[in-house]
């Protein structure tokens, strides 16, 4: 079996997909299909002897959803400019109808141009919604498309009709006009949406430097990364990135890892040391032998599960789907039973096609097309003013779901820079002069890129005076030995230092603490510490009141995990775990109920598409603002919380919305359809018909902008 990835446009929902992947299943030599409506990514397993990719493509496009191989951007791209001189055309034109239409002019020249301007929005902008809604004839399940092509053209059509036979009122032109604008912005923004993230998807692959210094037959060439193969040897000095994965076989270093698994300490390479490609040596010089192909490296590994992920099938489908599978159909077939039944009754053709209009545009989905993404649009507005960027609609029905919410530690609960905590200096009963020795500081680790250095630099910069060392040098995982006027001096592990001095246990404070000595004495310890951020306590316990249980996942050693938990009131925590086994616990916490993710950097991407939804930073890395599902765009941990109360509150509005869509058609449906007239010679006329669309439609919008006016905890 070969696989092929495709690109397909046009997809609104689950439903979509479903429909899709069930016909390529008839399909002989089609094998395993996963196809993600959300991403708007497929991936698909075939049989070459029997199916070729093109004709898969063919298929697809076939079902009403234009597609393409893989890597192409230009039908994407052609869809949204599309898309965008749709838009506007249609929302200048609808303006106009809905201006005449609401302002009583009703002469025979208002009538023509709204026939008109309606006309160029039915044909032109509804154009897209059209080829959508042919797939049902293949696939015999009704979708989005359908609901906005059925009530738009029946809205439309009837009002055709009135104008034909003269009828100076009654016209519907401004309630299908405004169902396909507002549909075409939301599928506008969706499928820009869309594009971006599989952009900055790609943006993993240049964590690796462009080429590598590959060693061979004593000589070093420079090449490129895709052309190294197992067993190349790499030479890699201080202030570069490592290009490959494989192991130390020659030399050491001090190479910083944060940004692939989360340590915020740097770790020191020796020879038979293993090395993901992308760290960063810090200082030193090592070889390197390729333990793979390049196309197996880490990163382009973790560039294949990220796409994967992302063909994974959503939890729930969209409500409206699932009611319009059943609907649609049936308001069809009810429409055509009461035409029958009256006509053959004797009532004549004008009478049983009232009956018919009445059906179908009492159960014209205005308010359905507005319902949800009306709610969703709200709810984007009332979260930006809190600075949250919910970027997809699963999360107001995920968010329900939610028993665990995990979090990473370095830039996530912390605020992932090393600081100074506690300085103690020793020795002025000797005469030492502690004022001498925040400048020593300083000027040892002047001028070196070492997070722990930045950590002194930040904190003695305002103390120091500027002093000329006469001698200075860095030894790898030790430190720093300086000489100032004669005397030598040492600043680095509390390890090292208590080696030099002869003596154990200078503190019983050993976690991330750093020793001064002169050799003889010692003369200052430094601790070091990742702060938490403010919030992060109360931010727990807001969770645990709506049921959720907070956990720690991290790639940092476990002492500085369990403190971190501790201080903020978290009792599971994992640590020393890397980007594949964040994913695997995630996904294993999952099986036990709903899972939100919470983190800030590339480590954490696969975790986060692996959870129900993910939330990141503003800060964090591209990679992480695009695999996430929401983006707080303020590093305050309030946010987090806030994503809940607005997705809760949302989705309870959603839900209302839905009920406000159909409340008005479930009993008016069988008036419209005559049940009243043989007893009490009563008929719903279509323009009453039309009113009740109306009003359902303005129910559904006044209970939507409730949400623009929520409150927040906090705010």
């Amino acid at each position: 079996m070969e696989v092929v990835k495709l690109n397909i446009s046009g997809m609104h929902c689950s439903a979509c997909s479903a429909s899709i992947e069930s016909n390529l299943k008839k399909v002989a030599g089609v094998g395993n299909i996963k196809i993600n409506a959300i991403s708007s990514r497929a991936k698909i397993a075939f049989d070459s002897a029997k199916i070729s990719e093109q004709r898969i493509i063919e298929l697809i496009t076939s079902y009403g959803f234009p597609t393409s191989k893989d890597k192409t951007k230009e039908l994407e791209i052609a869809y949204i400019k599309g898309l965008k001189k749709r838009l506007a055309v249609g929302i200048p034109l609808f303006l106009v109808i809905f201006g005449l239409h609401m302002g009583g002019f009703h002469g025979i020249w208002s009538a023509v141009i709204q026939l008109i301007l309606a006309s160029v929005v039915q044909v032109y902008c509804a154009y897209p919604f059209y080829v959508g809604a042919k797939s049902f004839f293949k696939t015999k399940s009704a979708d989005m498309n359908m609901l906005i092509v059925l009530g738009t053209s029946v809205a439309y059509l009837y009002s055709v009709y009135l104008f034909a036979i003269g009828d100076g009122g009654g016209y519907y032109f401004e309630g299908s006009s405004a169902v396909i604008c507002f549909v075409l912005l939301g599928e506008f923004l969706k499928a820009k949406a869309k594009k971006k993230a599989g952009d900055e998807l790609e943006s993993l692959a240049e964590i690796l430097p462009p080429k590598a210094r590959i060693l061979r037959n004593g000589k070093t060439e420079w090449v490129e990364i895709k052309q190294i193969k197992k067993g190349d040897k790499c030479v890699v000095v201080g202030g570069e990135k490592i290009p490959l994965d494989g192991i130390v076989i020659k030399g050491s270093a001090e190479v910083s890892s944060a940004h692939i698994n989360g340590e915020e300490m740097p770790r020191v390479l020796e020879v038979g040391s293993e090395v993901i490609g992308g760290s960063l040596v810090l200082n030193g010089e090592i070889t390197i032998e390729a333990s793979k192909d390049s196309n197996e490296f880490f990163v382009y590994e973790m560039l294949d599960l990220l796409e994967l992920s992302q063909t994974q099938k959503p939890p729930i489908g969209k409500l409206a789907d699932k009611i319009a599978s059943i609907f649609v159909p049936s308001i069809v077939v009810l429409s055509i039973a009461a035409f029958v039944f009256w006509w053959g009754r004797g009532e004549g053709f004008a009478f049983s096609l009232s009956i018919v209009a009445a059906i179908l545009v009492v159960s014209c989905p205005c308010a359905l097309g507005l319902a949800v993404p009306l709610a969703i649009v709200c709810a984007s507005m009332r979260a930006k003013k809190s600075e949250i960027l919910i970027k997809s609609p699963e999360v107001y029905e995920r968010a329900k779901q939610i028993k665990t919410i995990v979090f990473d530690k370095t830039g996530t609960l912390t605020k992932g820079e090393i600081s100074l905590q506690k300085v103690e200096f020793f020795g002025e009963d000797l005469g030492f002069d502690s004022s001498l020795f925040a400048s020593l500081a300083y000027a040892m680790q002047k001028n070196n890129p070492h997070p722990i250095a930045r950590a002194f630099l930040q904190h003695f910069e305002a103390q120091k005076k500027e002093i000329e060392l006469e001698e200075k040098e860095y030894l790898i995982a030790k430190g720093v030995r300086a000489k100032y006027r004669g005397r030598e001096y040492f600043l680095g592990s509390l390890e090292w230092i208590e080696g030099i001095l002869g003596k154990q246990e200078l503190t019983e404070v050993r976690e991330n603490a750093i020793a001064l000595c002169d050799g003889k004495n010692l003369l200052g310890l430094f601790y070091l510490q990742d702060f938490l951020k403010e919030g992060a306590k109360e931010m727990v316990k807001s969770l645990k009141s709506e049921g959720i249980e907070s956990v720690i996942l991290s790639g940092d050693n476990l002492a500085s995990v369990e403190r971190i938990a501790k201080s903020v009131g978290i009792f599971k925590f994992y640590a020393g775990v890397n980007p594949k086994q964040k994913a695997e616990i995630v996904a294993q916490l999952a099986r036990e109920g709903g899972v939100c993710f919470v983190g800030d950097g590339i480590n954490d991407a696969l975790a986060l598409k692996e959870a129900s939804f993910g939330i990141s930073f503003v800060n964090a890395t591209e990679l992480a603002k695009e695999a996430g599902d929401v983006l707080l765009l303020k590093d305050d941990l309030s946010g987090v919380v806030k994503v809940f109360e607005i997705a809760f509150a949302t989705l309870k509005n959603i839900k209302e919305n839905l009920f406000f869509a159909y409340v008005y058609n479930v009993i008016l449906i069988p008036i419209a359809a005559g049940v009243l007239y043989p007893a009490f010679g009563i008929v719903l006329q279509p323009a009453f018909a039309g009113m009740a669309m109306a009003l359902s439609s303005v129910s559904v919008m006044s209970n939507a902008l409730r949400i623009s006016a929520l409150k927040l905890r906090g705010e």
